[in-house]
C-alpha cells in the first residue's frame, strides 16, 4: 500500500473514529513526532547495567512485579 493510500484510509478513520480513537493516535503521533535518539547524559556503564539487573532480580524474587494479566488490566483504565 502506498503512502498516499496510507494516508486516506486514515484520515477515513480519524473523520469516523471516537474520541477515545483520537487521543490514541493523537498520543502516537505526538510520540513519533518528539522522538529523540540524542537524550542528554553519560552512556550507561556495564557495572551499572548489571546492579540494574540485580537490583530487578531482586524484586522479582520478592514479588515485587506485575503480572502481565495486571498489566492488560491497568491499561484499560487509562
Amino acid at each position: 500500500m502506498s503512502a498516499t493510500q496510507i494516508q486516506e484510509k486514515l484520515q477515513k478513520v480519524i473523520d469516523s473514529g471516537d474520541s477515545r480513537l483520537l487521543r490514541m493516535l493523537y498520543a502516537v503521533a505526538k510520540e513519533y513526532s518528539e522522538e529523540n535518539y540524542t537524550l542528554p547524559g553519560k552512556p550507561m556503564t556495564e557495572r551499572v547495567l548489571k546492579n540494574r539487573i540485580q537490583a530487578s532480580k531482586k524484586r522479582i524474587a520478592s514479588g515485587r512485579f506485575t503480572t502481565h494479566e495486571d498489566l492488560q488490566k491497568e491499561i484499560k483504565t487509562w
